[in-house]
């Protein structure tokens, strides 16, 4: 049977923001309940209540034959940093990606650092509308996003 990798229980409502920044805020994320992202070594740079900012080292996995991201790696980044933006919320539902429009404008190569920076637009009853922005070290943009998400009935499996 398959173990979860979080330990903690997730804080009672109107905490979540509190304890993602004692938890996760500057660190690199490990034992997250998104396991692609704990995959991709993200580091939490930043989190305010809709607001978040990861940064990671591109790895070779992460790239396409010509050695640069690929664009699925690129759309995972911005959905992960969309998520973060979403959790920061501390709504009382689960949301999930209706949609996810992507923009890649430039391309990131192998062992180079990106940062993604994404925002809550607006918080509607049932629908999150959100954006993104990754960038590279020198501060070029790599590629925009935005994401509409979907509250759910999903419950959190401890």
């Amino acid at each position: 049977m398959h173990k979860m990798t979080i330990m903690e229980k997730l804080p009672e409502m109107g905490k979540m923001l509190e304890w993602l920044k004692e938890k996760y805020e500057g660190n690199v994320v490990k034992g997250s309940r998104s396991e692609a992202g704990n995959w991709m070594e993200l580091k939490l740079e930043r989190i305010e209540r809709g607001l978040a900012e990861i940064s990671l080292t591109v790895r070779r996995e992460m790239t396409n034959p010509y050695g640069n991201i690929h664009g699925g790696m690129m759309c995972l980044v911005v959905d992960e940093a969309i998520g973060w933006a979403v959790i920061s919320m501390d709504s009382e539902h689960h949301y999930t990606s209706m949609n996810l429009c992507v923009d890649f404008l430039y391309a990131i190569r192998e062992g180079e650092r990106l940062t993604a920076k994404s925002v809550v637009i607006r918080q509607g009853k049932k629908i999150v509308n959100a954006e993104c922005s990754v960038y590279d070290a020198n501060g070029k943009l790599l590629a925009k996003a935005h994401s509409n998400l979907i509250a759910t009935n999903m419950q959190i499996k401890e």
